[in-house]
């Protein structure tokens, strides 16, 4: 005998979320089981973020303390090198702001209401906010996470890194030991990494006018060179990419022609040759749909559906 469902039951009612099947978002375990990649991922940069680091001479306490304090994979990689360099303060910000600036648009589509409790909880998840912990959290149906689901991601992602960092690091020390100064040909870590993330960004989303906005970019900054060469760079790129968001919006304009000389989708002689088309075909069939009207309503409809 089949069992009918109950009609009373105000959970059958409830559409279903993107919560994949299998354990729901809300306990410890959940959460250790779910954040395995994002480990597994943030050990391994880590590893390279701390031997980079002591390949530019800095000191491997520095690790840990920036993963606990600034806690954002791209932007420690790339103030190892401004750091080593003495770059001022400005150049340092500004360079955050571009790379790290995307964080703030994660806060409007991030559970943080599902983080009930202390204040210092709150804060430290807003300061957990990362591109994997986000797409983690973002495929969950956030109606059925709870706050300790949350920031039990967001913690061993953290602990993760700073794992990785202090651990990259410390190697990095020993090894700098064996083989003392030509340590810093591992800064080319960060150039692979880059490299890599240019030619992924490439395979996903391949753009002509975005490339050669990087080289300009590029280029402008070594002629510029010193101090000033990221900071010149960045602005060069971000002026360009406003500038190609701008002009790909504009469109093409409502009065222009195409190669065979008819107006675009907006309207024009092709709107107007639909129109003459109708006009011939209904002088055409007046005769004939005098005697029927359901065929004449037929034809009006599939006139319509041409156009």
């Amino acid at each position: 005998m089949t069992d009918l469902p109950a009609r009373d039951d105000p959970a059958s009612s409830v559409a279903p979320g993107p919560e994949t099947p299998g354990q729901p978002p809300t306990s410890t375990r959940a959460a250790a089981r779910d954040a395995v990649p994002v480990v597994v991922g943030y050990v391994t940069l880590g590893l390279a973020a701390g031997v980079l680091l002591v390949a530019q001479g800095l000191s491997w306490w520095w690790a840990p303390l920036w993963s606990l304090l600034i806690y954002s994979g791209t932007m420690q990689m790339l103030l190892v090198p401004l750091a080593g360099a003495g770059e001022p303060l400005a150049t340092i910000a500004v360079s955050t702001v571009f790379v790290s600036g995307r964080h703030v648009f994660y806060g409007l589509g991030f559970p943080l209401e599902r983080v009930r409790g202390r204040l210092a909880a709150r804060l430290y998840s807003v300061h957990a906010i990362t591109d994997e912990v986000y797409a983690l959290l973002a495929s969950k149906d956030h109606r059925l996470m709870s706050g300790r689901y949350v920031l039990t991601v967001q913690a061993l992602s953290h602990a993760a890194w700073t794992a990785g960092t202090t651990a990259g690091a410390l190697a990095g020390t020993g090894l700098a030991a064996v083989v003392g100064e030509r340590i810093g040909l591992l800064g080319f870590v960060l150039t692979a990494l880059f490299v890599v993330l240019a030619i992924e960004n490439w395979r996903t989303h391949p753009d002509v006018a975005v490339l050669c906005l990087g080289m300009l970019a590029g280029g402008t900054g070594l002629l510029v060179g010193g101090s000033a060469a990221l900071l010149v760079a960045l602005t060069v790129l971000a002026a360009g990419l406003v500038a190609l968001f701008a002009w790909r919006r504009r469109g093409p304009r409502p009065g222009r022609k195409n190669g065979r000389g008819q107006p675009g989708p907006r309207g024009g002689r092709h709107a107007d040759s639909c129109g003459d088309s109708h006009g011939n075909s209904r002088g055409d069939s007046q005769g004939d749909s005098r005697d029927d009207p359901a065929r004449s309503q037929r034809d009006t409809r599939q006139e319509g559906a041409q156009c």
